[in-house]
């Protein structure tokens, strides 16, 4: 996702094309970029999802700043975690212009199969309306969808403005394609991109690695 971002933010998105994640000219210097990043950081980071980081950074003193990561409005909310998170919008590549991050998450569906479809369109309905989302929903610990509940004052002083400070982000994001088998590439693009990071490489061969992986993600079938 964090080369997603760096794509996006040189003026490119990515998986445009059916057989290419990105042109060879974006994709080189985002890896670069990345790579860059990459050499001042503590490998441990290399083993940590964003959770695991925000447990370290709540359960000890030694990491003060993490750039990149996926939000979640529990870590500001007052008594989820030893310490508290302060969560703001994207950093800057050119010292002006905030980075795009990438959007995507958890969706609510009915399935096919459901014996009471009505009942349970029922409740998605009620679930993903603004009252449910901006109370209700909000109050146990969700993180909402519905644009009103991140605009909403109390939900914001509940988690020290994190909603209302993170939402430029969303705002401008990028949103990772949905075709049922981006999450198989997704996870093991990943794995190409890390080896990467931590041991460098020809950045042509990962992107061919990458696009071989990104044509045999398209080749997956949703099972019915």
């Amino acid at each position: 996702m964090t080369f997603y971002t760096f794509c996006c933010s040189l003026g490119e998105d990515p998986c445009q094309q059916e057989d290419k994640v990105i042109s060879e000219t974006t994709g080189i210097k985002a890896l670069q970029l990345y790579r860059q990043l990459a050499l001042h950081i503590d490998t441990t980071c290399f083993n940590r999802n964003p959770i695991q980081t925000y447990e370290a950074m709540t359960l000890g003193e030694e990491i003060a700043y993490c750039p990149f990561g996926y939000g979640y409005s529990n870590y500001s909310r007052n008594g989820y975690a030893r310490k508290l998170l302060h969560f703001h919008d994207m950093i800057t590549l050119d010292g002006k212009t905030n980075l795009r991050s990438s959007l995507g998450g958890t969706g609510l569906a009915v399935s096919a199969n459901c014996k009471h479809i009505d009942v349970a369109m029922q409740y998605a309905e009620y679930v993903t309306s603004p009252q449910c989302q901006r109370g209700l929903y909000t109050d146990n610990g969700g993180q909402p969808g519905h644009l009103t509940a991140w605009t909403d004052a109390e939900n914001n002083t509940k988690t020290h403005n994190y909603f209302s400070n993170t939402l430029p982000a969303l705002q401008r994001a990028y949103l990772r394609p949905r075709y049922f088998g981006h999450m198989f590439f997704q996870d093991h693009a990943g794995d190409i991109v890390r080896n990467y990071l931590m041991n460098g490489g020809d950045e042509l061969k990962i992107l061919t690695e990458l696009d071989n992986l990104y044509v045999e993600s398209k080749t997956k079938v949703q099972a019915v």
